[in-house]
């Protein structure tokens, strides 16, 4: 994996995170906790592309189905 692609996917985790926080009113922590259960952050960085061209509200969305 290129730097740029790797500093992409990190900054995608990034907003995965802050906006599902942001959604759900949640702290980064108890966000962590749900990583822990679900493999979120494994599942953004699998598929990097995709999350790439959502909207933080689709970003949301998609992790609530996968965690469902």
């Amino acid at each position: 994996m290129s730097q740029k692609r790797l500093n992409n996917t990190i900054f995608l985790m990034f907003l995965v995170t802050s906006n599902y926080c942001k959604a759900h009113n949640i702290t980064a922590r108890e966000f962590l906790d749900l990583d822990k259960k679900y493999v979120i952050l494994n599942y953004v960085s699998e598929c990097p592309d995709i999350f790439d061209s959502m909207t933080n509200r689709e970003m949301v969305e998609e992790v609530d189905q996968y965690v469902s």
